[in-house]
């Protein structure tokens, strides 16, 4: 299946600073090559906003570029809920996500059905 349409799901813990930012590096990437990206962090990921958001940040120049480029889309309600940064994540700019029919978390199916192809760190 070829598509132009990628939804980057970071899920990394605070231990995968690699994988939190390569999220961000391959979104970013792909979105400068013309693809459709949606960037989403869900379980223990929903930590990173409020972390790449601080200024002192090592990577927080790379978390404002994509955010300026409009590709960060969310982070799971229900994710955000549980690990207690639901204020956090909101006080960067991102919405929470989430829908009754999956208990507040990303509904992740209708990624699926409408295209994209999923990418999970």
């Amino acid at each position: 299946m070829v598509t132009n349409k990628v939804v980057i799901i970071i899920q990394a813990n605070q231990q995968d600073v690699g994988k939190a930012v390569h999220g961000l590096l391959y979104g970013q990437e792909l979105h400068e090559e013309g693809f459709e990206v949606e960037i989403l962090f869900d379980g223990m990921g929903t930590q990173w906003p409020d972390a790449f958001s601080k200024a002192d940040h090592p990577f927080n120049p790379l978390f404002k570029q994509v955010m300026k480029s409009g590709i960060i889309k969310g982070g799971c309600q229900a994710c955000s809920g549980f690990f207690e940064v639901a204020e956090e994540v909101q006080s960067t700019g991102i919405q929470l996500i989430g829908n009754e029919a999956t208990g507040g978390h990303i509904p992740f199916v209708q990624y699926i059905k409408n295209g994209f192809l999923p990418i999970i760190l």
